[in-house]
C-alpha cells in the first residue's frame, strides 16, 4: 500500500504544470549564470571554469533557498489535497494505515522536490556546451560533482524544508499556515545570518547549524585555490558533515512527530444532516446529524449499507411525493 501510494503521488506531481514552470525557471537561471557574466549566482566566479565542481556545488547550494517555496507547493498539496476535495473519508475508512498514507505522501512530494534540481543540473551541463564560451574556461565534464553535490548538498535540505512544511500542512490542515511558516522560516533565517555574521567568533557555529549549509560552504572552501575549485568537491568531514548529519537528524524528528500527532480522521467540516434509515416514506420524526468524521470510523461495508439505504429511502420519498404534485397541478 505504502509504494502504491507512493507512486500515486510522484505521478500526479509530475503530471501537473507547476512542476514544469519550476523546472523551467532553475533551467533558465542556472544556463544564464554559466553562458554570460550578466546573470550570477552567489556572486561572480572569477577565474574558475564555468562548469567548475566549486560552480556545480555553489549554484546548487544558492538554488536551493528557493526550496522553501517550490517544496512547499509539493508536500502542501500532498498533505492537504484529500481535505480540499472532500476524499479523506474515503481513504481513512479504508484499511489503509496512517503510516503507510502519510510516509506514501510525504516520501513521493519529497523525491518530486528533489526532481526540481535536475533543472539546475541540466542549466549547467548544457550551458558549459555552449559555443560561445572560451574554451579555455571549460572544464572536462565528470558526473562525479553532480551526483555529490545533488545528494549531499541538496538532498538534506530539501529534506529538511519537506520535513517542516508537510508536518505543518498535515497537522494544520490549512494552507496559509503552511506558506506562512514558509515566510517565517526565511526571515528567521535572514535575521539569524545578518545577528551571527556579525560575530567571527560565532562563525563556526554558524557554519555548524546552517540548514542550507551555505556559511559552512563559504567557510570551508574559503581559502581555496583556483586549481581546487576546478579540481575537487567539498570533502565531507569536520563540519560540513556534521552539518549534514544534524539536519538529516531534525527533519527525521519533525516528520516523526507530525506521524505521531496526525489524525487520521476526517475533520473540519460541518455535520450533514441524513434522514435516518429507519423512518418510513412519509415519516417526520427527524433527520439525525450525522458528522462527515463519523464516516471514517465505519468500516467500507457499514458506509456501503447505509449509503445505499439512504438512496432507496429517497428514492420512496420521491415516487410518494409525485401523485401530491399531480393532483396539485390538477386542482389548479
Amino acid at each position: 500500500m505504502l509504494a502504491e501510494i507512493f507512486r500515486f503521488e510522484v505521478r500526479y506531481h509530475l503530471k501537473q504544470l507547476v512542476f514544469y514552470v519550476c523546472l523551467v525557471i532553475f533551467f533558465l537561471l542556472t544556463f544564464g549564470a554559466v553562458t554570460s557574466d550578466s546573470v550570477q549566482i552567489g556572486g561572480s566566479i572569477g577565474n574558475v571554469n564555468r562548469n567548475a565542481p566549486f560552480v556545480i556545488m555553489q549554484f546548487l547550494l544558492v538554488m536551493s533557498v528557493f526550496s522553501v517555496f517550490t517544496t512547499t507547493a509539493f508536500v502542501s498539496n500532498a498533505a492537504l489535497r484529500d481535505f480540499d476535495l472532500g476524499t479523506d473519508a474515503l481513504f481513512f475508512s479504508s484499511p489503509m494505515r496512517k503510516r503507510q498514507y502519510l510516509i506514501g505522501r510525504f516520501a513521493g512530494s519529497f523525491v518530486v522536490s528533489l526532481l526540481i534540481y535536475l533543472g539546475v543540473v541540466g542549466g549547467i551541463m548544457i550551458g558549459s556546451f555552449m559555443p560561445w564560451l572560451e574554451k579555455e574556461r571549460i572544464g572536462a565534464f565528470t558526473l562525479t560533482p553532480y551526483l555529490y553535490s545533488w545528494l549531499v548538498l541538496i538532498a538534506p535540505t530539501v529534506l529538511l524544508v519537506s520535513a517542516i512544511f508537510f508536518a505543518v500542512a498535515a497537522l494544520t490542515r490549512s494552507t496559509m499556515a503552511t506558506y506562512a511558516s514558509a515566510v517565517a522560516l526565511l526571515v528567521g533565517y535572514a535575521v539569524a545570518s545578518a545577528i551571527v555574521g556579525r560575530s567571527l567568533e560565532n562563525e563556526k557555529l554558524a557554519s555548524l547549524f546552517d540548514p542550507f549549509a551555505l556559511s559552512t560552504f563559504g567557510l570551508a572552501t574559503r581559502y581555496w585555490t583556483v586549481f581546487e575549485k576546478n579540481s575537487q568537491v567539498l570533502p565531507l568531514g569536520g563540519v560540513f558533515l556534521w552539518n549534514r548529519l544534524i539536519w538529516v537528524a531534525v527533519s527525521l524528528a519533525i516528520f516523526g512527530f507530525a506521524l505521531w500527532r496526525f489524525r487520521f480522521e476526517t475533520g473540519g467540516r460541518k455535520s450533514r444532516v441524513i434522514p435516518s434509515v429507519s423512518e418510513g416514506p412519509g415519516g417526520t420524526g427527524g433527520a439525525q446529524p450525522l458528522p462527515a468524521r463519523s464516516l471514517a470510523t465505519l468500516g467500507m461495508t457499514s458506509w456501503l449499507t447505509q449509503f445505499t439505504s439512504t438512496a432507496k429511502l429517497e428514492l420512496k420519498t420521491a415516487s410518494s411525493a409525485s401523485p401530491s404534485s399531480s393532483s396539485f397541478s390538477s386542482a389548479s
